[in-house]
């Protein structure tokens, strides 16, 4: 997905003919919180991404990993040497999934 979470929704939204009062209250969310998530004047919250999966039939691991890979542009865009700052990234995640193991904390 090219677009934002944000904007994705939006699609959704529409080509399934849902108004935003309906969306907003099927998310348990207000109206005018799912239009501001819409317009990108605010982020998706992670409990979000279950519901979502669930309303438009959406493979939630795909989904989340868009969630999370947002989440990770919205930091790096501004740097010129993405590539290697992901790098690093995996790195870290690596080292720290490793010292969790080492201290008998698992997390799936």
């Amino acid at each position: 997905m090219r677009e934002t979470i944000g904007e994705y929704i939006h699609k959704l939204r529409t080509d399934n003919s849902l108004t935003l009062t309906k969306l907003a209250a099927a998310l348990d969310i207000d109206q005018s919180t799912l239009s501001k998530i819409e317009n990108n004047k605010r982020n998706v919250t992670e409990d979000l991404l279950p519901k979502l999966s669930k309303i438009f039939s959406l493979n939630f691991k795909q989904l989340e990993k868009e969630f999370y890979s947002e989440k990770i542009a919205e930091i790096l865009y501004k740097k010129e040497d993405t590539k290697e700052l992901m790098e690093l990234a995996e790195e870290k995640a690596k080292y720290f999934r490793l010292k969790k193991q080492e201290q008998g904390i698992f997390e799936f």
